[in-house]
């Protein structure tokens, strides 16, 4: 069950997480006035309306506090966390829409429908992210409407991985560090994207080596490579009721039909960014 699980979160994070690298919500956010900086901090943060960096330091977890204190609070001057929301959602459709042509109509309302029901039975509770996006009104469009249910699911999700981080318990560098061990994502993206100097990353493998985690380059031991697979399998069993409340079969249901929307949206370049290609 653990693998239907896991597979429903790398869906999810693909079929949402394409916007933070897409022009088009680059130039959606640019319009508005948003320097490069104030971006991402504004758009993943505008469903809790117009905070300080506290909260968006806290709930987004390994950036560098400074990095989100030169967005926030100045990006609201600049656009409303409304405003903001709706070019969101808007770069989101229009990518979908660009990226998958073959997914039709039929297709998309049936996906709704499944991630709402999904949506509609887990509560809130200790999942701040999850609570806010799920506070953002649906749009008429139908590709946006989809996306910020799939947004919820994902947020749903990455808010259990911070509770299991924190109890792990692992610092903000510490959880990349320990991530860029995994391979999945090259350590200068993450360092570079999160805002840490390499003395900053430098301390936080010394620390990890000292607990028996990883060695001075940053490669896991077999330890810490146990360490981390706890740390996925907790974030996977805190995020079984999504499964449960829409039902296996339903669930897999779903993940059919992300499948080829991921599919497209790599393909289609949507996350070249990321790459560096």
């Amino acid at each position: 069950m653990t693998d239907l699980v896991a597979h429903l979160g790398s869906l999810t994070n693909a079929v949402h997480g394409f916007v933070y690298f897409a022009e088009d919500a680059e130039a959606q956010y640019s319009a508005l006035g948003l320097d490069g900086n104030q971006q991402y901090f504004a758009s993943r943060g505008a469903a809790f309306g117009p905070v300080g960096p506290a909260i968006v330091t806290a709930t987004f977890f390994n950036f560098n506090p400074t990095r989100v204190e030169a967005a926030l609070p100045t990006c609201w001057d600049v656009a409303s966390p409304d405003a903001i929301q709706q070019a969101r959602m808007r770069a989101a459709s229009n990518v979908l829409q660009q990226a998958c042509p073959g997914v039709d109509a039929a297709m998309i309302a049936e996906a709704t429908a499944l991630a709402q029901t999904m949506v509609d039975s887990v509560g809130d509770e200790g999942r701040a992210l999850a609570a806010a996006n799920r506070s953002v009104a649906l749009p008429d469009d139908s590709w946006a409407a989809l996306w910020q249910l799939i947004t919820v699911i994902r947020e749903w999700r990455g808010d259990a991985h911070v509770a299991a981080l924190t109890a792990a318990p692992v610092t903000a560098v510490e959880a990349l560090v320990l991530h860029a061990a995994t391979g999945q994502v090259p350590r200068v993206a993450l360092q570079s994207t999160r805002g840490w100097s390499d003395e900053a990353w430098a301390a936080a493998v010394d620390s990890l080596q000292r607990r028996g985690l990883v060695d001075d380059a940053g490669a896991f031991t077999d330890d810490g490579r146990s360490f981390r697979d706890a740390i996925e399998d907790q974030t996977n069993r805190a995020s079984q009721p999504l499964v449960d409340g829409l039902g296996s079969e339903r669930t897999e249901r779903l993940c059919a039909l992300l499948r080829p929307i991921r599919t497209a949206l790599i393909e289609s370049g949507a996350f070249a960014r990321l790459l560096g290609t």
